[in-house]
Parts: structure tokens; sequence; C-alpha cells
């Protein structure tokens, strides 16, 4: 086994940034290229002063030519309203189109729609001032995309209007699509606006409302699309907010699925079972590491490592960390996945040499 130790690492949300240093999330750093750059250039600084001895950051950065609108790009395109913030990820206000206006909803040309029209014009900024543009666009989910754009009576449309929940999940299918391969095309990425754990050039679907349904809704309404991206866009993901277990069986008949990120508490054992050639990435409770002490977080590591092998198919990561996080507990989570994994990884190989 190659591995020496399971990759793990530890994000901020917005609110972080914001409150202790001032960094914006607002309107500018989605539509102003340079102000973006110059942000990343100084988190990476901060991280390396502030949590450099656990691997954060870098001291002298270079310049990263990068994309970035967060997860409302679709939704704004079938024309919901986006509002920004300071210390939050925008958010897309329910269209909560009618019946007749999903039915006359046809597949756009990305393109020449806003605001991909400005994601496209920094593309070919940045790519003028720095030879590349990297980065990604966070196509969001079909379940996702189709409650932005219906609202939550699109929850009854499974019961009383299954025929438009379809016109609406391939509108989102193909759409997303569309956005894929484009950016795909220009940054020759797609997963890192979605997680930093996965494969840069794997397609990376974020399944963040299906916690919300029933697994065999799921599997009626959601499952044809997501294997029909999945047939699509390869390598192929999914990302899971919540703890998974409902929803264990349904992502078992996703095909051609390589990556599977879970929210904390998973029941990975049975996950394994279900889907032993997936890589796992597990991710620590955002809540807990604001609010426990840095033993809890160690101990909550040690159980994921426990249960997680093949250790060359597991990472760990803590995203979402809020203004007020202990810095004690952001060194426990990275020291204790790091040494422990080695550790449990030296036995193994010692067994197996053995």
């Amino acid at each position: 086994m190659a591995t020496k130790y399971i990759n793990a690492k530890v994000g901020f949300y917005p609110s972080w940034w914001y409150k202790n240093y001032g960094i914006s999330y607002n309107r500018q750093y989605y539509y102003d290229p340079d102000y973006r750059v110059d942000a990343f250039q100084k988190q990476q600084r901060i991280l390396y002063e502030r949590f450099g001895d656990v691997g954060m950051g870098k001291p002298d950065p270079e310049p990263e030519p990068f994309i970035d609108y967060g997860m409302v790009l679709l939704p704004e395109v079938f024309g919901c309203e986006v509002k920004f913030f300071d210390d939050a990820i925008p958010w897309a206000v329910p269209a909560n189109l009618s019946e007749e206006e999903i039915f006359q909803l046809k597949v756009p040309d990305i393109t020449q729609a806003y605001p991909m029209t400005e994601i496209i014009k920094q593309m070919d900024y940045l790519e003028q001032k720095y030879g590349r543009v990297t980065g990604n666009i966070n196509t969001t989910g079909v379940l996702n995309l189709g409650l932005k754009i219906r609202g939550d009576q699109l929850y009854i449309d499974f019961f009383e209007n299954p025929d438009l929940v379809h016109h609406l999940f391939n509108i989102c299918t193909e759409t997303i699509i569309q956005l894929a391969r484009y950016v795909k095309s220009r940054t020759g990425t797609l997963a890192s606006s979605v997680t930093p754990m996965a494969p840069p050039e794997m397609y990376v679907l974020p399944d963040c409302t299906v916690v919300q349904i029933s697994r065999q809704a799921f599997e009626e309404f959601v499952l044809p699309y997501e294997n029909r991206l999945s047939a699509t866009l390869q390598p192929f993901g999914i990302h899971h907010c919540g703890k998974a277990d409902h929803m264990l069986e349904g992502y078992a008949k996703v095909n051609n699925l390589s990556f599977l990120e879970v929210g904390p508490m998973t029941d990975l054992k049975r996950l394994r079972e279900l889907m032993p050639d997936v890589f796992v990435n597990a991710r620590i409770d955002p809540v807990r590491m604001l609010n426990c002490s840095p033993e809890e977080i160690a101990g909550d590591v040690k159980r994921i490592i426990d249960i997680g092998a093949p250790y060359d198919k597991l990472s760990i990561d803590a995203v979402g960390c809020d203004y007020g996080t202990p810095d004690a507990n952001v060194r426990a989570m990275l020291k204790t996945a790091r040494e422990y994994s080695a550790t449990k990884i030296a036995a193994q190989q010692k067994e197996e040499i053995a």
C-alpha cells in the first residue's frame, strides 16, 4: 500500500473570513476577478501564518486566476433572484414558477445566458492577464436546481404531477451537462467548486437537498437523471451534505460512481458494504468543530479512521467551519487524521508483510 496517511483538510465558511479578517464574499468577490485573486492570496498567507504548522496555506502564494459563482449560476439563469452577503455564500431565492411556466421551459444556450456571459468575460480577462484560467462553476444538482425553479411545490408534484417533475428534471440535467462541458473545456477541472477532496478533473454532483426526500422518491425521480449525468460526465462523484444513511442503497444504484462525499455520522461500514470500490470522503461536523473540545474532535476523526478502511480510498475534511471555531480544534482535526491514520496504515502494512 503506497498510502502513508490519509488526506485531511479544513475549510472555513465566509463568516470566519469576514469577521476575523474583513475578507468579504459580497457581489464584488464574484464579479471582480482581480479582487478575488487578491483575496485568495491574502487567505493563503493568513492560513500559513495561523496554521502553517499543520500544513495550511502558503507563505508566498502565486496568483490563482480562478472563476467562481457559488451554487447560484444556474438558478439565476432560470430567473431566480440572487442575494450576496459579506459573511455567507450567495443565496438564490426560489423562482416558484407556475405549472404553465415549467412546461414552457426549454434548455437555454448557456453561453448566451446571464450571468454565464459575465463569467465568460472573466475567463477571457484572466486568460489574457495570466495565460490561464482555473477554478470552476458549481452546477448545483438536479433536485437542488429543480427546487430553486419550482419551489416547495415540487415536493407535492412528486405525487400529483410527475410529468412536470420529469420535464423539469430533463431541462435541469441537459443544462447542467452543457455548463459542465463548457467550464471543463476552459479550465480542465470541475471538482473544486464542490469539494477539494476529489480529483480536480472529476465532475462532483452536489446532492444537498436529497436529504429532504425518501429513497423511493430519489430512485423514481432523481436517479435516472443522475445516471444520465454519470454516463456523460466522467469521472463522476457525488457530494451529499448530511448524514447519508437513508440514501446509501440509492447511491449504490448510480452507475460509474467513483467518489462519494458524505456528511457527519454516516454509517461508513454500511457504505463500504454497498460500494466497496468507491472513494469516500467523510466529513466532520462543523457544529462540533465550533463547540466541542479538541479531544472530542480527535475522537470523531479516530472513529472515521477505525471503520473507514481501505485507507487508499478514504479522506476526511471539515468544511464550513464558522467564526469562533477554536484553532485548537483545527489542529486536533488535522494532526489526528495524519498521525492516527499513519499508525493504522503502518500496522496494516506490517501485518501484510508478516
